[in-house]
């Protein structure tokens, strides 16, 4: 007879992971597509492989994009057939500048296009532009997260390759949505050398040693929880103003005993795993206390009925024929995953669009 198969395996395989889809940019330093796994990937990737708002910026100067900066856009400006005339912003002395266009492209993320939108109120668009549905700024969505760190019973040595590399996906549908919300449980794989150093209260030789363990060992396991739609979670204008002079966005959100079920469960969910692991040192987040994980999508929804949403399949707003919205926001659900891939497919959509028929 063989050996009895280790029961850890056989409970494992009920927890399959899968592997996580992530978008590494071809840096311009002639090191290979992708990522190196120099174990330097939090907080910035050393080699520019990592994507950042700059590499966009770039990438758009070099193709002939005029970029101003510390141009702060306050108003948007429509026509009287409700087509947009202008944009105007102010820079860093508050000197105020028109700029024209024959299309114009809102791409300020979720809270910040809102707010513009509805800076940009007036006598003919009292509820600001492109809210002819009231939507605007409503439904406010991220994904809140919980997690338990602990130390497995062998080294690990997390932080080469990808900072997320699988997850577990059995949560994320089934009989269980009409009690509690939908997660995915994923694992990190990011350096633990910084976060075990500051947990740590020893000195001297000790201190280098325990390092070192924890490093090896120390695993984190979290949460990503769905969030559903309500129009109370919400960005509003702020009676608090900048130093320019322009209202702050002030942010209305609460979740309700249908979020807190769902991490409930995935805490449940947490401890099995722990236990697949040996896991010792358990350190859950604390109850009711959630991390974020900005991706903010929901304040400026996509759909086909202007009555109920801001934009269309195209990323045009329903109400100006020449206003398009690039953004996170336009997403009216979030669903269990991160927002970004899509908003990119949604983005390279929205300029195929403006191209062909602009």
């Amino acid at each position: 007879m063989g050996d009895a198969p280790d029961p850890r395996t056989a409970r494992a395989r009920r927890l399959r992971s899968h592997h996580q889809p992530a978008g590494a940019h071809q840096p311009p330093l002639r090191w290979p597509a992708g990522l190196c796994g120099n174990n330097n990937c939090q907080p910035i990737c050393p080699i520019d492989a990592q994507y950042t708002g700059g590499i966009a910026a770039a990438t758009a100067a070099k193709a002939g994009a005029k970029l101003i900066p510390n141009a702060v856009v306050y108003r948007i400006e429509p026509d009287p057939q409700g087509r947009i005339a202008a944009v105007h912003y102010y820079d860093p002395n508050k000197n105020s500048t028109r700029v024209t266009g024959k299309a114009f492209i809102l791409a300020a993320n979720g809270i910040e296009s809102p707010k513009l939108l509805l800076l940009s109120a007036s006598d003919k668009y009292p509820n600001g532009l492109a809210n002819s549905s009231d939507t605007v700024g409503r439904n406010l969505l991220d994904h809140p997260s919980s997690s338990l760190t602990f130390d497995a019973d062998e080294d690990l040595w997390l932080g080469r390759g990808e900072q997320s590399p699988s997850s577990i996906q059995k949560f994320r549908d089934g009989s269980f949505r009409s009690e509690h919300a939908a997660f995915r449980l994923d694992f990190t794989n990011i350096s633990q050398v910084r976060t075990a150093a500051e947990d740590l209260r020893v000195y001297g030789s000790q201190l280098a040693q325990q390092i070192r363990y924890h490093a090896a060992r120390q695993q984190n396991v979290k949460d990503v929880l769905e969030i559903l739609p309500h129009p109370e979670n919400r960005v509003t204008l702020s009676s608090q103003k900048d130093d320019l002079g322009i209202p702050k966005p002030e942010v209305h959100y609460s979740m309700d005993d249908y979020v807190h079920k769902g991490m409930e469960v995935a805490r449940e969910e947490y401890g099995k795993i722990a236990k697949l692991l040996g896991g010792t040192n358990l350190r859950y987040t604390p109850k009711g206390e959630y991390g974020n994980n900005q991706h903010i999508c929901g304040t400026m929804a996509m759909g086909n009925d202007p009555k109920d949403s801001v934009v269309d399949r195209f990323g045009r707003t329903h109400d100006h024929p020449n206003l398009f919205i690039a953004s996170t926001g336009v997403m009216p659900t979030v669903a269990t995953v991160n927002s970004t891939l899509t908003v990119v497919a949604l983005a390279m959509r929205t300029a195929q669009y403006i191209h062909e028929t602009v």
